[in-house]
This record gives C-alpha cells, structure tokens and sequence, in this order.
C-alpha cells in the first residue's frame, strides 16, 4: 500500500476516533449547557462512544453491500451534519446528534481497520496510523478548546464537523478496492475463529485496565501533593509522549511477533498500576504518565497486526477499535465505583489485574496465530 494511501486513511482513521478525542473539553459542561441533569452527560457518552462501539460491531452486517470507500464517505458525510446538529443548541437534539454521530464514525472505524487489517504489512500500516492519529488528535484538541474558549462550549462541534469533511476530502478520489475485499461481509471464515475472538477479548482487557488508570492520572496527582493545575499541565506531557511511542512501533516494526511487546507493555503497566495508587509521589506520577502515554500508543500498532494475521480478510482489525471503545467506556466507569467505596488503592489493583488478564489472553491467542514475516 502506497504511503500517500496509507496518509490519508490515518487521517480518516483519526477522525473516526474524533468523538473520544474532544469529548472531554464538553463532558462536564453540557449538562449545565442544556439545562439538563447530571445524568444528561453520561447519556451523551453512552450515546456517542456506545454507538460508535455498536455500529463498529454491526458494520458487517448492517453494509454487507456496500463498498467500502462508498460506506466511509456516506458515514464521514453523517458524522458531519451530526456534529453540527449537536451545535444548534437544542437539548433535544443533542442526543439524537451524539447517537448520529457516534454511529457513523464507528462504521469508519470499521471501513479504515478492515483496509488495513487486510494490506499485506498491517503493523507497519497501524504504526502510521497512530503517528499520524497523535498528531491530528493534539491539533484537534488544540483547535477545539481555542474554539470553546472563544466562542463557548458548543463552538467544540463546528471544528470537529470540519475534521470530517477534511477525512471526506481525502477519500474523494482515493482508489483501493484492488487491496481489501469488494464488499464488507463477504469473506470466508477465519481458520482460527477461537483465537481470533480472544484477541478481541484481550484487547478489550487492555484497555479497560489502561483506561481505569488514565482517568485517575488527574486524582492520583493530586495525592501525590501537587495542585489540580499542576498535574493537568504535567498529565499534557502524554501527547508528545505517545508520540514518542508511535515512532517506536514504527522503528521496531515486524522485526518481533506481536506477543512480545503486547505482553510485556501489558505486564509492566500492570505493576505500574499499584506503584501509582499504592504511594503515589511527584516524581512516580510524572515518569508513570509518560510511561503510560508511550506504553500504551506503541503497543496498540501489535494488537491489529495480530488480529490482522488471524484474519487476513481484515474483518477481525476491523472490530479493534470497538474493543477499545468498549474498555474506554467501561474502565473509568468501574473505576470511579471502586474509588467510592473502597479508595484509591482498588484503582491499582483493578487496573493491574485487567492489565493481566489481557496479556494472558492475548499470550493464548497468539500462540494459535501464523507466524508473520520478519523484516530485516
């Protein structure tokens, strides 16, 4: 796959996870925006990430007809007009503009992972794809907080909705149904089904674990005697950092089989874990938020190599990003109950054992896949 190809699919893969990237600048205030209950923002979040998630799943089935750049344009063109349907104001259309919006995006998702998931050197391919991922997301972030804060909360969704006629741009012409399979849903069944679904697993594991820590960074900061302020500008480290980390799975790249990095970048965030709730201090928070910013964007390149080899069709890539849409949504939510009743330190512990149990289950289905091709 050429790399002005791969470019421009990174780009529609980054907008697909754009719903995740600016969520938090208007979680907390959207509520307060609409005059609604608390509860209004969670249900825009089980709106967006869960739609995305679902529709991510279902692409196959709901689309099998459709080709794939036909599908990625008409949904980029949705996740579009959503987004600026979330910015008229009305409270009862927010929700339908989150819904909307989430489930076009995760049949982007869906339409970027199965291409890739089926090139011939797919870590290679992911490896760009988080590159390219970090740095749009920083600059997406960036622009979107420079727009709220200048024109107010909802001036969030105008940006975004450009992003997705930026990725729409960018598959105007773009021609690659000679490297995927003509139509989505149509491929012979995996050999190693079994394995292939516990890779799913495991990476939903992963990042369940990886997201219960990450969204206690901020709290485990503070416990470690810093100020709100101070810990939210050093927890701004983690962009460059995954950055740092995107370079690395491009400079390691296939020269290892999945196994090894995914392992033991799982097992080492898993001892993290406790190191940062148990105790935490300035110095540990510090070096623990990088190491998980470049643990976490270096290895997420093996977890699709590996689902790519057990499927060579891409269906299986393909579902990646609801596996970690799912562990997105589902680790903090868990997290935040544990931290209620039982403190800090269960934050740890939950977070160690997901960590855990996903490299376990990923080490099992990896022993079952073909061994890929080093490159010298």
């Amino acid at each position: 796959m050429k790399l002005s190809v791969l470019s421009r699919l990174s780009l529609v893969n980054a907008v697909g996870f754009s719903a995740s990237t600016v969520m938090p600048l208007w979680l907390t205030g959207v509520a307060q925006r609409f005059h609604q209950p608390p509860w209004f923002a969670g249900a825009a979040v089980v709106a967006q990430i869960g739609g995305a998630a679902t529709f991510n799943l279902l692409t196959p089935l709901l689309f099998r007809r459709w080709r794939p750049l036909t599908l990625a344009r008409a949904a980029l063109a949705l996740a579009a007009a959503a987004y600026l349907l979330a910015a008229t104001g009305r409270g009862d259309l927010f929700l339908p503009a989150c819904l909307g919006c989430g489930a076009a995006l995760g049949v982007v998702l869906n339409v970027t992972n199965r291409l890739m998931g089926s090139a011939e050197h797919a870590q290679r391919g992911y490896a760009l794809f988080v590159l390219i991922e970090v740095l749009f997301a920083t600059l997406l972030f960036l622009g979107s907080a420079a727009a709220m804060a200048r024109f107010g909360l909802l001036a969030v969704f105008p940006v975004v909705s450009g992003a997705a006629l930026l990725a729409l741009l960018a598959l105007t012409s773009l021609k690659l149904e000679a490297a995927a399979p003509a139509r989505l849903g149509v491929v012979r069944p995996p050999a190693r089904r079994g394995a292939a679904i516990l890779g799913l697993v495991s990476f939903a594991l992963f990042f369940t674990g990886q997201a219960a820590l990450n969204a206690f960074m901020p709290t485990i900061g503070q416990a470690a005697g810093l100020s709100a302020g101070k810990a939210s500008a050093l927890i701004g480290l983690g962009m460059p950092s995954g950055f740092a980390g995107a370079l690395a799975a491009r400079g390691v790249g296939e020269r290892v089989r999945p196994a090894l990095p995914v392992v033991a970048v799982a097992l080492a965030l898993a001892a993290l874990a406790p190191l940062l709730t148990l105790g935490p201090r300035p110095a540990v928070f510090v070096g623990g938020e990088v190491v998980l910013s470049v643990c976490t964007i270096f290895v997420v390149p093996y977890f699709f190599a590996e689902l790519a080899s057990l499927d060579r069709s891409g269906r299986y890539a393909a579902f990646g990003p609801a596996m970690m849409l799912t562990g997105i949504a589902c680790g903090p939510s868990a997290a935040v109950m544990l931290h209620a009743g039982l403190g800090l330190p269960a934050v740890g512990v939950f977070a160690a054992a997901l960590l855990a149990l996903g490299a376990a289950a990923f080490l099992w289905a990896a022993r079952r896949a073909p061994l890929i091709p080093s490159v010298p």
